[in-house]
């Protein structure tokens, strides 16, 4: 699946670092999951090779906020993973497309709905 595409089987990409996030329980969330998309997954890409300290945090944060408007934290997972094996900083996410309180379908940012918010 997506965390082993990110991080290899055996989790030793090379080039590949977690940020944020717990590999395996994304894995298992994803796998658990009923819906036909049980996940969403991106990456931002950056032509430099690192950001100025604290960029890249306040990027995943800033990303996230409008990923998931009206969300707190704890109702979502997601699995942050940098790669600079292309010559360039890319900063890949994973969502399962489940809400964590309550097992119900979630689609990360819906334009129609949460364009307005």
């Amino acid at each position: 699946g997506p965390v082993d595409y990110l991080l290899g089987r055996e989790r030793n990409q090379e080039g590949a670092r977690v940020l944020r996030g717990a590999p395996e329980e994304v894995r298992e969330l994803i796998d658990a999951t009923p819906f036909a998309k049980k996940y969403t997954s991106g990456v931002l890409s950056f032509a430099e090779q690192t950001l100025p300290p604290g960029e890249r945090e306040r990027g995943m944060e800033s990303f996230e906020w409008v990923l998931m408007p009206g969300l707190e934290k704890n109702q979502y997972s997601i699995l942050w993973v940098e790669h600079q094996d292309k010559g360039r900083l890319e900063l890949n996410f994973v969502i399962p497309n489940m809400e964590l309180a309550s097992g119900k379908r979630l689609q990360p940012y819906y334009d129609r709905a949460d364009r307005p918010r």
